[in-house]
């Protein structure tokens, strides 16, 4: 009978503990879940804001820290040096100009067909450039003197005149070379009887040809642009400017 209640009295403590385990348990968990989830959502949160200004701030400063070679040179100095070769500036573009004038009047005998049929044109003609091409066949060896002005001047001049200017004058000269070709022919058949039909396609073509390139090479320079899109003249004309 003792042993029994002993047994009981045995049981109903274990009983009894197992339940005050379980129900202190259940209260310390919650609180205990409590007391970190909070900390570390918090930490969380303060983690990503942190990265979140770190990618705002990459983002606001994108620009380069130094960009300065071991001289203290800007390192973009020679490709912006290139790139700004191309442009005329100032001054420079009225006298890059110049120099087309002697292709003007060398080419201005190729348009008389073309003057015949468009009146205007052979009033501008007129105008513009007849009192230029009188006084350049009034005077002997003008022409010889004026394409050597522009042909060696600019070289002489190398320290007072752009690269630009020496580009342009030099490329002048070159149209005006391509002009020597057909006023040797015409000179060559001068006195022979040569159709019409095929003598003023000819010469229309020269005058059309050797004008459009005049027109381009001067407004280009006119809007600051270096023309230097003609094929095999404009890469002659670099080849004699020289790199400087």
């Amino acid at each position: 009978m003792r042993s029994s209640t002993g047994v009981t009295i045995l049981a109903t403590f274990l009983a009894y503990s197992c339940t005050s385990l379980c129900s202190g348990f259940t209260t310390s968990c919650p609180s205990h879940i409590n007391s970190i989830t909070p900390t570390t959502k918090k930490s969380h949160m303060i983690r990503w804001s942190k990265e979140d200004g770190d990618d705002s701030k990459g983002e606001e400063q994108q620009q380069p820290i130094n960009n300065l070679d071991i001289f203290g040179q800007p390192k973009d100095k020679e490709r912006r040096k290139f790139e700004d070769e191309g442009d005329i500036r100032g001054p420079d573009r009225i006298k890059s100009c110049i120099p087309y004038m002697l292709p003007l009047i060398d080419g201005d005998s190729f348009g008389r067909f073309i003057y015949e049929r468009v009146p205007p044109l052979a009033t501008l003609d007129y105008v513009l450039m007849r009192p230029f091409v009188e006084a350049f066949h009034a005077v002997p060896f003008l022409s010889i003197l004026l394409f050597m002005v522009f042909a060696i001047g600019p070289q002489l001049l190398r320290d007072s005149l752009s690269r630009e200017v020496r580009f342009n004058a030099q490329q002048a000269i070159f149209i005006d070379l391509a002009l020597l070709f057909p006023i040797l022919i015409g000179e060559a058949i001068e006195g022979e009887t040569v159709p019409r039909q095929l003598l003023e396609p000819s010469t229309n073509f020269v005058w059309i040809g050797y004008m459009s390139l005049v027109l381009y090479s001067v407004a280009s320079c006119l809007r600051g642009k270096k023309p230097d899109q003609i094929p095999f003249i404009s890469s002659a004309a670099e080849m004699s400017t020289g790199p400087f």
